[in-house]
């Protein structure tokens, strides 16, 4: 009989080989570790002062973007939406002194449902150990997503309960991502509220470890800016608009379904109510 011994342990070897493989893929974070998901050590000093506590520098996130950008937005007539109460840039009201304002907070019911702003993928989800944001997800969208040329990310807090969506998920423009509320929230007097972030990058890639998600040579972006629908949409070209160019009108979504304007590729993360 001919001898197999030797393609039976070429066998054992290479599944062996396939599975440990496998096994690295699971634990850097599945396909994308392969693709835009990069280390920490790979993001540069800027980005990690403008992101990072550990390395937080007050210049780093001005040049990436962190502080007012005079944007206003222009809630819709015939339609009462949730509407901004603590604007993106500003002093953080919180109980940590000298920190900023990452994004808008925008007031709304207990549980009323928070949607995708856009097309996009789910690239992380934190359950709020550190820090003040509670439970939260982050959704990436690509320049065909948005149909802005920069890969933006939009990230959600202080849900009342884990939003069921997995990463790696697509989702699409005004899905349900899951309920309002105030997780994470430091006291007892302020109201739920949805915090949201928006951060940019002309990169595909970013680092994520269990509590944050950093975009390669990233910047802060007013989620206001957004609804510009083209470039710029940084900090320092919205601050530097005549005034007659701040003033923004936001897209949304009807309890209906509808979305408004139709074809829109931006909407506001909560449904607008006809008057």
């Amino acid at each position: 009989m001919p001898n197999h011994s030797g393609f039976g342990l070429l066998s054992t070897g290479l599944i062996g080989a396939i599975l440990l493989l496998g096994l690295v893929a699971l634990w850097s974070g599945g396909a994308q570790a392969g693709d835009d998901l990069v280390d920490f050590k790979s993001l540069d000093k800027v980005t990690k002062g403008a992101f990072t506590g550990k390395f937080s520098n007050r210049d780093h996130q001005i040049e990436r973007g962190l502080l007012e950008s005079k944007l206003i937005p222009v809630y819709p007539e015939g339609a009462d939406c949730p509407k901004i109460d603590h604007i993106y840039g500003e002093a953080w009201q919180g109980p940590v002194a000298g920190k900023f304002h990452t994004g808008t907070d925008i007031p709304a019911w207990w549980d009323d449902p928070i949607y995708a702003m856009a097309d996009g993928e789910v690239v992380a989800k934190f359950t709020g150990e550190r820090g003040y944001r509670g439970l939260q997800i982050v959704l990436r969208h690509s320049p065909e997503d948005t149909g802005l040329p920069v890969w933006i990310y939009t990230l959600y807090s202080h849900f009342s309960s884990m939003p069921e969506v997995e990463i790696g998920q697509r989702v699409r423009i005004g899905d349900v991502l899951g309920p309002n509320g105030k997780s994470g929230v430091p006291g007892e007097m302020r109201e739920p509220h949805l915090h949201l972030t928006v951060s940019f990058s002309k990169s595909p890639k970013y680092a994520r470890n269990k509590w944050l998600l950093v975009p390669m040579e990233g910047h802060y972006a007013d989620p206001v800016a957004l609804f510009r629908g083209k470039m710029p949409i940084d900090t320092q070209a919205m601050r530097a608009l005549p005034k007659s160019e701040r003033r923004v009108k936001i897209a949304y979504k009807l309890e209906t379904g509808k979305i408004v304007p139709p074809g829109a590729k931006i909407i506001w993360p909560f449904a607008c109510d006809p008057d």
